[in-house]
Parts: C-alpha cells; sequence; structure tokens
C-alpha cells in the first residue's frame, strides 16, 4: 500500500500537490507505470522524499478503465463531489458552491500528485524530475499546484494546535497511550480489503477473473460485500481521498471574537478556544476548563458523558464535539452506544497548511492586536483524509455533525469554525453558536462563516498492484 495511509509525514516539512490533466494517454500510462510511489514499509530513516499518486473518476475513465470494472467503484467517487445534491446537503453551496471553486468544478483534475520532502531544495528537485517526466502526458490544471507550509507546533492559522484527535489504527504501529479510543479503530475503516469496525469488508472496486491483469491482483475475500461474485480485487491496500481546499478569514475569525467577547465579558481567546472546545495550546477545555497548561499539550484521552455532560466546560457545539461526539451522541444513546456509533464513522487526517502566516508568532494575542485586513493573502487549509467508506465516514460526519443546525440539544448551529453559514430566513439556519454557562447560557447569532470552501474533489489512492493494473493498456 502507499505509505500516505501509515502517515503523515511529519518529518517531511515541505511538500506540493499537483492537479493533473491527462493529455496524452500512452504517455500518462508510462508514467503512472514508472513512478517510484513510497510505499508504506519503506523505514523512515530511509525517507528524503515520498511520492504519492490518486486519480479521481474522470481520470479512471480518461485511462479508459473498462466501464464494468468502474462500475463496482462507490457511487460517491464515481458522482463526484460537486454533484449538485451531493453539494447542498454537505453546505457546498452558497459562499461553499462548486460554480465558485478555484478548482475541482469547471475543470476537475485527472490524476492528483503529491510530493513531500525533507528540505525546500530538495522538494524543488524532485518536483523538477516529476515535471519533467509527466509532462508528456499530462498538464497542470488552473490552480492546480498546490502549495503547503508547515506551521510550527502542529498549528493551523487560526492559531491552534490541530491534528491531535487522529485515531490509532489497529496494525499500524506504536500508540502513545494518550488516545481517548483504548481498542484501535479497525484497518478496514481505512484501508480496502480490510476488515472495518462492521466486522466486514467495506465494498471494494473489483476487476473480472477473466479479464487481463486479474491475476496480477488479490482475489476478494467472501462476505456480504461480493455475494456469490468472485472477482480480482481491484481496491486491496487502496482507500479512497478526501481533498478540501479551504481558506480561513483569520483577520475575520479575531475580530469577531473581539467584539462579541466585549458583549459577554469573556475573553476573545477564550470564547475562541469555547468554538474549536482547545485551547491554542492543544489542552482540552473538557480537562483545562481555566486554561492552566501553559505548554503544548496532545491530551486526547477524555470523555464527556461524565466530565463534561451539560457542556459547560466544552460546549457541546464546539468543532471537537461535533467532529467527534466520542461517548456522548446524544438522542438517548448510551455511551457504549456511543462510542460503537462514532467509532464507525472515522476519518484519517493528512492535513496541510498553506500561506503565510497572518502573524510570524502564531500567537492569538499578536493576531488578536492586528486583526484587520491588512494584505490580499490567501491562506488555510488542504483538508485530505482517508476513507473506505465515503458516503458512512466523510459524507456523514459533514452532513449530520458539522454543517447540521439539529445536533444535541442544539438547532440552530453549525459546527462555529468550519461550517458553511445558513442564516435566516432560510429553515436550515446554523449560524448560532450556543455556550453553555451558569446561571444562563450564552448565544452568539449572525455567526460570519470563517472558513470558505474553494476546491475538492474524491480520489482513488490504489494500491501499489492496482496502479499498474489502472496503468495497462485497456483498450478503447
Amino acid at each position: 500500500m502507499q505509505g500516505l495511509i501509515v502517515r503523515g509525514y511529519g518529518g517531511l516539512p515541505c511538500a506540493q500537490f499537483h492537479l493533473l490533466r491527462i493529455t496524452d494517454r500512452a504517455a500518462a500510462r508510462r508514467y503512472l507505470r514508472t513512478l517510484e510511489v513510497t510505499p508504506a514499509e519503506k523505514p523512515a530513516s530511509a525517507r528524503e522524499v515520498a511520492l504519492h499518486v490518486a486519480l479521481t473518476a474522470d481520470g479512471l475513465r480518461e485511462l479508459q478503465l473498462p466501464a464494468e470494472v468502474l462500475a463496482t467503484f462507490s457511487r460517491e467517487f464515481l458522482e463526484g463531489m460537486d454533484e449538485p445534491s451531493r453539494s447542498t446537503s454537505l453546505g457546498d453551496d452558497l459562499e461553499n458552491a462548486p460554480e465558485k471553486w478555484r478548482w475541482g468544478h469547471a475543470e476537475r483534475p485527472h490524476v492528483m500528485l503529491m510530493v513531500y520532502a525533507v528540505s525546500d531544495r530538495r522538494l524543488e528537485a524532485e518536483l523538477r524530475r516529476q515535471e519533467a517526466a509527466y509532462g508528456a502526458g499530462l498538464r497542470l490544471i488552473e490552480n492546480g499546484r498546490q502549495e503547503t507550509r508547515q506551521i510550527p507546533d502542529q498549528k493551523e492559522h487560526f492559531g491552534f494546535r490541530d491534528g491531535i484527535s487522529t485515531p490509532p489504527v489497529a496494525e499500524f504501529g506504536k500508540r502513545d497511550g494518550n488516545e481517548f479510543w483504548t481498542t484501535p479503530i479497525a484497518p478496514g475503516e481505512f484501508v480496502l480489503g480490510y476488515l472495518n469496525e462492521h466486522k466486514t469488508y467495506s465494498e471494494s472496486p473489483t476487476v473480472p477473473l477473466s479479464a487481463p491483469g486479474a491475476a496480477d491482483l488479490p482475489p476478494t475475500v467472501e462476505n456480504v460485500s461480493y455475494p456469490a461474485h468472485p472477482a480480482a480485487d481491484l481496491g486491496k491496500n487502496g482507500t479512497y481521498l478526501v481533498v478540501r481546499e479551504l481558506e480561513q478569514d483569520v483577520p475575520g475569525f479575531w475580530r469577531y471574537m473581539a467584539e462579541k467577547s466585549r458583549e459577554g465579558g469573556v475573553a476573545p481567546i477564550t470564547l475562541a478556544a469555547k468554538m474549536v472546545g482547545r485551547w491554542p495550546n492543544g489542552a482540552p477545555l473538557v480537562t483545562h476548563p481555566d486554561g492552566s497548561t501553559a505548554q503544548s499539550s496532545n491530551e486526547n484521552a477524555f470523555r464527556y458523558a461524565h466530565e463534561d455532560p451539560d457542556g459547560l466546560a466544552c460546549p457541546i457545539g464546539s468543532h471537537i464535539r461535533r467532529a467527534s461526539p466520542r461517548d456522548q451522541l446524544g438522542a438517548g444513546r448510551s455511551e457504549e452506544q456511543s462510542e460503537q456509533m462514532v467509532r464507525k464513522h472515522q476519518m484519517l487526517r493528512r492535513a496541510r497548511t498553506f500561506g503565510h502566516r497572518y502573524d510570524p508568532s502564531m500567537d492569538p494575542r499578536e493576531m488578536l492586536a492586528k486583526a484587520v485586513p491588512t494584505e490580499d493573502e490567501r491562506r488555510g487549509l488542504h483538508f485530505i483524509c482517508l476513507v473506505s467508506h465515503i458516503g458512512r465516514q466523510f459524507e456523514f460526519v459533514q452532513r449530520a455533525w458539522i454543517q447540521s443546525p439539529v445536533f444535541g440539544t442544539l438547532y440552530k448551529d453549525g459546527d462555529p469554525v468550519i461550517g458553511g453559514r445558513r442564516k435566516y430566513p432560510d429553515p436550515n439556519i446554523n449560524d448560532e453558536f450556543t455556550c453553555p454557562a451558569r446561571p444562563v447560557r450564552r448565544k452568539y447569532k449572525h455567526l460570519p462563516q470563517f472558513t470558505t470552501l474553494v476546491g475538492g474533489g474524491y480520489f482513488f489512492l490504489p494500491g501499489l498492484a492496482a496502479l499498474q493494473y489502472i496503468a495497462r493498456e485497456h483498450g478503447a
């Protein structure tokens, strides 16, 4: 399998992603066949550069993958992220509408090449090498050169530590003992061809056993996903890659905190932390309601049902509670039922930031002091996640937990940090943020949209054997 599945490349801080269209099918196939993709088993000490490749449904069609094979991919993948009914349900309309995207709609990519490196010099050298190699058969789409800039201390542009809650995965190596999940998540939740949390195999693309090249792929496993249809498993060791380019309005975020904190008598950084669910240093509000820890924290072994059932420390509608409700999903479910359900909607995040820091210090106090639009700089996050089932994992979380105004005891709130806003008189209004407190809660209304989707797509990240099959000659 490709190494991106098992590691996020924190040790390779320099990265760039190229979104490509096929211009010459034969040349593109040759490039894909000879690309030295980094395998999962390659030891960390041997890595100065890592290369990964993923393809869209349009890319597979352009490579003339047989129709009977293409039809076995998931419906979400085949239709695409920008399919009209899907866009509305995901909150990808209004300000997030595909018609406004920088890429992924007017011109969908066929291939995404992901290059990671230990230094800028090493990255530039590898990019020149790859551009020379793929140039005969592929070209960059408009806005297809996706730059990344790693921010120290795991920070994202609003100034908060990020990526702390990535779940542990069974068989993926060592754990640090600081996870909420005491039992690692089944690998089949993230990699096709392995048992998932339902104790079965997620539906995987297949190739008829009689098809040329099928003998080079592993056979499918008999289970409910493949009833009485033996075939070669094209999905084995592969996964689906969800990519969303999110622009962040950093000055707008901190201006809002400064203005609203004056009304509620709470410090701006405290209000921002209430919306996120963690302090800027990463410490969770559940266990540090007063922000007493000064050091950077990866603390993640906390619960909601007993430690903070009413959201007095960490509001019910905060970003981290919506992204993963843990043991308190609500709707009459027990803690155990909540945990079991939430386990089935986890994602492996491989996000990367882009753009210059609003303030070099990344200190929220400094950002508050200059929270005025002083430049026209794009900055934000390349949200990237790996899932074995786009609908059950990414789309479910986005619809039911992030975007929905109905969550827990709330009915007009949306994710305060990354949610797309729907305002009155829309019946699905989600522009409020409820902050429980004694003796009375505080409501923040007409919440601006701090994060805007400007591009996205669904990709298939194939296993190494599957990549060779995809890159072979399939005929007209």
